[in-house]
């Protein structure tokens, strides 16, 4: 008997201890399994606090880069103030400062939080941020105090106009983001730069410094370890040991993970979360603690009913199995970052994990103790999540969905819930597992406003995978170029390549994408319909966590418009230099002329008309005029000749002369081939624009040969009454008959029609403004003609018909008649001895008493001295000292019915309104002899006695 109770007893001690190692085993197993579920649940929150930084910081990197492209922000106007100043408002504590500066570094305008930081401090950080370089995030020590600047160039067309900088108090920025994290009692974080610089520490005293100091600031060799991992942009998860002040002294033992932040610019931090193993294990030790205890008094009470307990065994061990399970599972569940509530049939509260209790900032307790979860859901969502629990207990199908729940202080959270009915405790309950998709939601908003920003602005932009397969189009794309979003997902932005920018162009943009940079300049492309168009483009890499370039975006805007008042302008800088150069050659040319002609035709009075040197003289009087007209074709060319308005013209003679002017700029490559069927071919019109059409016209038939070379046909012929054109709709006289055409590569038949249109061109941009065939065409619509066009693969023919004048009748006022001579006194002013000496001699050849003189204030004193002396004053316009429209107020002062003649080869000073306005006489240079005689005439004979002088 005793030996029978002695085995039973060695048995239930032996099992007993079995029991107990059995129950120890475990323990570690679900020590490992906590500390690698927390280490997941850390990173789970670290991802998502580092994931929320990116992305705070994507959304200030990309809205320095919009406002810094925006046109109000480069003219920095009101309505650029107002974008910036709501901006600041709308991020305000976190954003302390924005600041615009112009291309000197200077700041035009800035708005700050002074009363979060000094000014002072907000100087120093500007002071340490390149105010004209490219785009840069850069974080700003200012003593103790750390900033993070975002800076971005301005451009006003494609010139840099400053830049943009905003301010982040990074204290305010970080707090939002690892305040959840720092929540857990012992929970510690850590954030270094790049460089290695702690950014953020549970040691204020580190912020600021290197990581080595830190590290060995805590005695903690692991720690420096991984510091260096997180340095090198290492993540994962470790453990190490430093000597805490906050518990005495002695050495913690901490469980960390640590991953990568990546910023804009190529910038990046990493973030580190530590928890003390002790918090970590903390209910694992109370668990350990409870299994002591029930160890201990199930031994006890095993010693006392051994006999009963051997009997009931195998329930025994069924039950401690299935409360182990259970508790292990209650455990766990305690752990899991998704929140688990479990509730009865009431809505009364029977159990919440820990994620759960912190979705409700821990309103709800550990214990629920019959707390009705319906009272925590929004009301605007109580109803619904009733009737949704109600359909999961009828057996139906529960589908995720999004509620909104009532936190303290009056917040709200959105979660994710999806619920089920269970067996728990012994009754029927229902279980919501749920996520809180608050920040999720936000992102996602934000992500719908940036696209709907992005689908409604004026820029097209595209989108590309890495190798440049097109992904997305926003409408502007399509407005601009033609294509539909269908017709271009999937192909290659080469679609549009117009083929004026060389392989050596698209290799260099490649080499600065490839190189993580952003490559920004011209891109003259061809949209769907053949025509070039000018865009200034903006191409950014994206990369992925891992720093890979995955995508680029484009931001391009058309400024085909642009471009060509840019080269309209450049093109009247041109005219207005020719034009320039041109009337000092006519001033200075007409001089010389003058004096040629003039002392020729003193010769050829003094020489007898049978005498050879009366011909050879005759000779130079003509080659004199010939170059006079030629000096009045430049000015006629460079458009400051005057405008005379519709005079019967030459056709013939107008094709001669332009041609002249052509012939130079033209290579030898193209033959001018010249066919005048018409010798003549009088029309009524302005022989200004006469020659700027056939100038036109030639212009462009240059351009299409001038590769390759050809040749040049120009045609002048009659058209009959009965032959004009039907389609023209006329029915006049008989019309002349230009036409112009050439051997180049021709017109494209689809763009035909649209070459009369204004700004339309094929050119290259600064090559022609497209407004060369439209001034053509209302320059012949207004002659009441017609202009058409043929082209082909051999060339092109340009043909213009305008309505026939005739030949004008001719002057019998030109009928060769003696030279009128007189007796008079006159004052001659001119600078030029030669000229000078010419218009004095010429005079007194014709009778009349000269006096000449070089300087305008020595003829003033004449003037002065007796204010009858002369019956005349003929003065040149352009002289050193003073103009003949200066001496001649002089002289009305003097004496105001004396009158005046004035010459000159050329001046913008005189125009015929404002010589018929003061009263005098305009005398073109060079001076002909016969041209002197008669207008020193009419002005004497028209002046009448009040000029007399007494001689």
């Amino acid at each position: 008997m005793f030996k029978s109770i002695l085995i039973r007893t060695l048995l239930v001690l032996a099992t007993g201890a079995g029991l107990a190692v059995l129950f120890y085993l475990p323990y570690n197993t679900v020590k490992d399994k906590t500390i690698a579920n927390f280490n997941i649940e850390q990173f789970l929150l670290s991802r998502q606090a580092a994931q929320g930084i990116e992305n705070a910081f994507d959304i200030y990197g990309q809205s320095v880069r919009y406002f810094a492209t925006h046109a109000s922000i480069a003219r920095m106007d009101e309505t650029g103030r107002s974008l910036l100043q709501g901006f600041y408002a709308t991020h305000t504590p976190v954003l302390l400062s924005v600041a615009r500066f112009d291309s000197q570094g200077n700041i035009l305008f800035r708005i700050s939080n002074t009363s979060a930081v000094a000014t002072e401090v907000l100087d120093e950080a500007y002071a340490k941020v390149d105010p004209v370089g490219g785009f840069e995030f850069k974080e700003v020590f200012c003593g103790s105090k750390m900033l993070a600047a975002f800076s971005s160039p301005v451009r006003d067309g494609g010139n840099q106009a400053g830049s943009l900088l905003l301010l982040i108090s990074f204290d305010q920025f970080i707090s939002k983001f690892l305040e959840p994290l720092n929540a857990s009692k012992g929970r510690k974080t850590w954030v270094i730069n790049r460089a290695g610089i702690v950014i953020d520490c549970p040691n204020p005293a580190h912020s600021g410094a290197h990581f080595h100091e830190a590290a060995e600031d805590a005695n903690a060799p692991l720690l420096l370890a991984i510091m260096k991992k997180m340095v090198g942009g290492g993540e994962g998860a470790e453990a190490f040991t430093f000597v805490d002040p906050q518990s005495g002294g002695r050495p913690v033992k901490n469980h960390v993970v640590f991953m990568p932040i990546n910023l804009p610019a190529d910038n990046s931090w990493s973030l580190a979360v530590a928890t003390p193993e002790q918090q970590v294990l903390a209910d694992m030790t109370r668990f350990h603690n409870t299994w002591l205890l029930v160890s201990f008094s199930a031994m006890g009470v095993i010693l006392l009913l051994s006999y009963f307990l051997i009997r009931a065994r195998t329930l025994t061990n069924e039950k401690k199995k299935r409360q182990r399970i259970e508790d292990q599972l209650v455990a766990l569940m305690d752990f899991t970052p998704i929140g688990i509530i479990v509730y009865d049939m009431e809505g009364r509260l029977q159990y919440a994990n820990r994620t759960a209790r912190q979705m409700w900032q821990n309103k709800i307790p550990a214990d629920p103790g019959g707390i009705n979860i319906f009272a925590y859901i929004h009301p605007d969502y109580r109803n619904l999540t009733v009737e949704r629990f109600k359909e999961v207990l009828r057996g139906e199908i529960s589908q995720p969905a999004v509620i909104k729940v009532l936190v303290p202080d009056n917040a709200e959270k959105s979660i994710e819930t999806s619920s089920a009915v269970i067996e728990f405790a012994g009754q029927r309950c229902g279980v919501t597992v749920m996520q809180d998709v608050t920040q999720r939601l936000q992102a996602e908003e934000e992500q719908r406003r940036l696209a709907t920003a992005v689908a409604n602005t004026n820029d097209s932009i595209v989108i590309t995978d890495c190798s440049g397969t097109i992904l997305y189009v926003n409408p502007a794309f399509s407005r601009i170029t033609g294509y539909t979003r269908e017709e271009v997902i999937g192909q290659n932005p080469r679609v549009l390549k117009s083929g004026y920018q060389d392989s050596t162009f698209y290799a260099r943009m490649w080499e600065t994408l490839l190189q993580g940079k952003v490559w920004e300049g011209r891109l003259i492309n061809r949209n769907k319909d053949g025509t070039l168009f000018t865009e200034l483009a903006s191409i950014s890499p994206i990369r992925n966590a891992a720093g890979k370039i995955t995508h680029f975006v484009a931001v391009k805007r058309d400024i085909t418009h642009e471009v060509e008042l840019e080269s309209q302008l450049q093109q009247a800088q041109k005219m207005e230099a020719i034009g320039t150069l041109a009337g000092g050659i006519a001033h200075d040319f007409n001089n010389i002329l003058g004096a040629i002609i003039g002392f020729t035709d003193l010769s050829l009075l003094q020489t007898p008309p049978e005498s050879p040197i009366h011909d050879n003289l005759l000779h130079i009087r003509n080659s004199g005029r010939r170059a006079a007209d030629l000096i009045q074709q430049i000015l006629t060319f460079s458009r400051q000749a005057a405008n005379r308005g519709k005079i019967p013209v030459s056709m013939a003679n107008i094709i001669k002369e332009t041609l002249i002017l052509l012939r130079a700029s033209l290579p030898s490559t193209i033959d001018i081939k010249l066919n005048l069927d018409e010798p003549e071919g009088w029309v009524l019109a302005d022989p200004v624009q006469i020659q700027q059409v056939i100038m036109n016209l030639c212009t462009n038939a240059f351009h299409a040969m001038n590769v390759k070379g050809g040749s040049l046909s120009i045609g002048l012929g009659r058209l009959r009454q009965a032959d004009w054109p039907a389609a023209a709709g006329r029915t006049k006289s008989d019309c002349i008959e230009l036409k112009v055409a050439d051997t180049g590569h021709g017109i494209d038949r689809a763009i035909i029609d649209r070459i009369f249109d204004p700004f339309f061109t094929t050119k290259e941009p600064g090559v022609g403004t497209g407004m060369g065939l439209s001034v053509v065409h209302g320059i012949i619509s207004d002659l009441d003609g017609m202009i058409t066009v043929e082209s082909g693969p051999e060339g092109t023919c340009f043909t213009v018909l305008i309505p026939e004048s005739g030949r004008p009748a001719p002057d019998e006022n030109l009928v060769e008649s003696l030279i009128p001579q007189g007796s008079e006194s006159i004052l001659v002013v001119d600078d030029e001895r030669d000229i000078r000496e010419t218009t004095r001699l010429m005079l007194e050849q014709l009778g009349y008493r000269v006096t000449a003189c070089e300087d305008p204030v020595q003829a003033l004193e004449l003037i002065r001295e007796d204010r009858m002396r002369f019956d005349l004053v003929i003065s040149d316009q352009t002289m050193p000292a003073m103009t003949g429209l200066e001496l001649l107020a002089e002289i009305k002062k003097i004496q105001p019915h004396l009158p005046v003649i004035l010459c000159t080869g050329f001046s913008e000073q005189l125009t015929d309104g404002k010589v018929r306005q003061i009263g005098v006489r305009l005398m073109m240079k060079p001076v002909i002899f016969r041209q002197l005689g008669e207008s020193v005439r009419q002005v004497l004979d028209a002046s009448g006695p009040e000029g007399s002088s007494a001689a």
